[in-house]
């Protein structure tokens, strides 16, 4: 067996990081309404216990208060986050299968591609969490995942333009060896 190339390479990691972060959100989306709240509210508990100043001399009504207050938010952000992550996944994977396949012509595919895929996915899991006790499927959901997938594509496009400009300059700086 020869040796894989490194788009081939690239293209398998990024896949099996789409698909393995695939079923991270499932197992989220599986759990039940009552350990899903409970989960998030553990974590909301621990990073306000990093960030608020004084938390710890706060009363419990006080705390218990807050967390109220943010755990909806926070519940959003979590969806909005896990998205980020799978768009970027995702478009590293298409990326690297354009690479690998050169004579694929797909024009822009690098963008609407992980956005279709995140899209279709996240109609997906919240029809998904219909069946799970407690759990309800939200269009604004869905909405939210988007924006979140949408927001971790561009981190890619970004990143790779701040990569490039790197590389410019780097090239640039360099003594010129006709000089």
């Amino acid at each position: 067996m020869g040796k894989i190339s490194k788009p081939a390479r690239s293209l398998l990691i990024f896949a099996v990081l789409s698909l393995l972060w695939m079923g991270v959100i499932y197992a989220f989306s599986a759990r039940n309404s009552m350990d899903s709240a409970a989960m998030s509210g553990k974590l909301l508990r621990k990073l306000l216990s990093v960030l608020v100043p004084k938390w710890q001399e706060m009363a419990a009504g006080e705390q218990a208060a807050l967390i109220r207050r943010l755990h909806r938010g926070f519940r959003k952000l979590g969806h909005f986050s896990e998205y980020a992550v799978l768009g970027l996944l995702l478009t590293e994977t298409v990326h690297a299968l354009l690479i690998q396949t050169s004579r694929l012509t797909l024009p822009k595919a690098e963008v609407w591609l992980p956005a279709l895929l995140s899209l279709l996915y996240a109609a997906g899991d919240e029809f998904h969490q219909r069946f799970v006790s407690g759990r309800s499927g939200e269009l604004r959901d869905v909405g939210i995942d988007f924006a979140g997938a949408c927001f971790g594509i561009g981190i890619f496009f970004a990143g790779s333009a701040i990569i490039q400009r790197i590389r410019i300059h780097k090239k640039k700086s360099r003594p010129q060896e006709n000089e």
